[in-house]
């Protein structure tokens, strides 16, 4: 039996598959991050499916939205999921594939798969998947808590106008049917909106400091470029 990865190999397998340093204000989000899914991942009882791939890429892509420089937002994940033992591409193309199935096909008939109810119709192998977590021990995190809330929206965004009550079917429909705490589930998709929007306000105060740093250069530089003006001296005779 393999031993348990530690967290401590976890961070160093991060910090060498992305050795740049990270943007100030993202610092504490990608260490947090990496914490939680090695905790997760490292679960007895985890497993693998795409409504943990749609958690992760959810999460990552809404709280480093606006990473700068943006070309690394992708290398920053690659990092994280080597660290963790998961393929990057892979994650991204099992993601993708669930919210296109969400978004094909009858809604209500994705919505009734998602509720596990007796007549819905399978569609990708999501019945056997989701039929697999009523079946306890299966490792809870909040990362899979966002992939099937994000996966529910795909589909009652068309039937259900209003977020309250989307999450409360949510709640009582999906997770109703799964061996998780409803309460835990909602406080978790509550964490999570707090830290995009906590993530919105550090980025409105960064891109105004950008915004005021860009004014100073350019009066300095306007400043600068303005033409030397010489007096006359008084004492010569004007012509």
């Amino acid at each position: 039996m393999n031993p348990v990865r530690t967290l401590s190999a976890t961070k160093a397998a991060f910090f060498s598959a992305y050795p740049r340093p990270i943007n100030a204000v993202y610092r504490r989000v990608v260490e947090e991050l990496l914490v939680e899914l090695h905790l997760t991942t490292v679960n007895s009882t985890f497993i693998y499916d795409p409504f943990f791939a749609l958690g992760m890429v959810t999460l990552y892509d809404g709280l480093m939205e606006a990473y700068h420089p943006p070309e690394q937002r992708e290398a920053i994940f690659n990092a994280l999921c080597r660290a963790l033992h998961l393929k990057p591409e892979v994650l991204r193309k099992n993601a993708r594939d669930l919210l296109e199935l969400m978004r094909s096909g009858d809604p209500r008939q994705r919505l009734d798969l998602l509720c596990l109810k007796p007549e819905a119709e399978d569609v990708g192998g999501l019945k056997a998947i989701l039929e697999r977590m009523t079946q306890p021990p299966y490792a809870y995190s909040r990362v899979l808590a966002v992939g099937l809330y994000t996966a529910y929206e795909a589909v009652a965004k068309s039937l259900y106008k209003e977020a309250e009550e989307r999450t409360r079917r949510f709640l009582e429909e999906v997770v109703g049917k799964l061996p998780f705490s409803a309460e835990r589930v909602k406080k978790d998709l509550e964490l999570y909106r707090s830290s995009l929007d906590r993530m919105k306000q550090a980025r409105a105060v960064v891109e105004e400091m950008v915004k005021a740093a860009r004014r100073q250069q350019e009066r300095r530089q306007s400043a600068a470029s303005l033409p030397e003006t010489s007096l006359a001296d008084p004492s010569e005779p004007s012509s």
